[in-house]
């Protein structure tokens, strides 16, 4: 028994840190194409809908939504933070998810960070903003990159798992 739970975690393991992972870079982050569940896409479009209420419960928008396709906005507090001085600073962002359900059981799932806010005030910067021209994080912001990615990430699992239901 003890050797079958060791080859269940083991492969529990594998196969969560086999999924696909979002990375920021100064472009923001690339679209991601994952297996989707069989069933029609009307009902996966509702599931979006459910999710989007289940995970985003302050506020969210849904629109664009066509017989494959749907896109969803939402405020994450907290979302990515750095340090100044001994002063931890926190950026909620402003997120559009647009999921586009394709061909052989697969979607497109393109996470965008819209706006960056600070004290519910919408700050001028972007994404690009933490990065130089040549495209490396600057020093000052080497928290947002993982924060950020951290947070990003664990949306775009919740999705998929809910979606996997």
């Amino acid at each position: 028994m003890k050797h079958f739970l060791k080859i269940t975690l083991f492969f529990w393991i594998a196969i969560s840190s086999a999924q696909t992972k979002l990375e920021m870079t100064p472009k923001g982050f690339a679209p991601i194409e994952i297996q989707i569940p069989n069933r029609p896409n009307n009902k996966l479009i509702e599931q979006s809908k459910a999710w989007a209420s289940y995970y985003n419960v302050k506020a969210y928008d849904v629109f664009d939504v066509t017989e494959n396709s749907i896109t969803i906005e939402a405020l994450n507090e907290n979302a990515c933070y750095y340090w100044n001085l001994g002063v931890k600073y926190n950026y909620d962002i402003k997120y559009i998810l647009k999921i586009v359900f394709g061909e052989n059981q697969k979607y497109t799932l393109t996470f965008t960070v819209k706006e960056i806010y600070t004290d519910a005030v919408p700050l001028k910067s972007t994404i690009a903003d933490f990065f130089t021209a040549e495209g490396k994080l600057k020093e000052d912001f080497t928290d947002v990159k993982p924060s950020l990615e951290r947070t990003v990430n664990e949306i775009v699992k919740s999705y998929t798992r809910f979606i996997a239901q």
